[in-house]
Formats: structure tokens, sequence, C-alpha cells
């Protein structure tokens, strides 16, 4: 069975959250070679902040459920564009 792509991206969520090498981690998240979106983790806030490209966007989040979902979202737009 094929693991949840959203826990995928929780798990690399998590992954920043844990990193305390610098005070900010910052992910791309791409789908077929092609990146979407970014998010970066400030550990001194315990925020995300969540970008999109195209169109751009730009939201903070504190729950990293919230900031899962639009990734998931971002993710899913492109999938099924085609």
């Amino acid at each position: 069975m094929k693991e949840s792509e959203l826990l995928v991206i929780i798990k690399r969520l998590n992954a920043m959250q844990n990193d305390y090498s610098k005070n900010r981690q910052k992910r791309t998240f791409e789908k077929f070679g092609i990146p979407l979106c970014d998010v970066t983790y400030l550990h001194d806030s315990q925020e995300f902040i969540f970008v999109r490209y195209r169109p751009y966007e730009r939201f903070r989040f504190d729950d990293i459920d919230l900031v899962a979902i639009e990734v998931f979202d971002c993710l899913y737009d492109l999938e099924n564009t085609f």
C-alpha cells in the first residue's frame, strides 16, 4: 500500500521543527520536478510561512496541520490539472 501523501508532508514539516541547526528551516515542495511552493519554519516564533508560487500567496501558520493541508492542496492542484 502506498504511503499517504499528507503523511509524507507532515513528516517533512516535523523534521523542520526538530532541526535546530538553524533558526530558519526552509523546504521546497515540488511535483513532477516543478517547484510549486515552499515552507519556512521559524524556531523563535514557532510559525510556518507558506509561499505558493502561482498564484503568489503567502500565509503564516502556527498549526502544522493547516500548513500541511495548504501544501497538499498545492501539489494536488497541479497533479489534477493535467
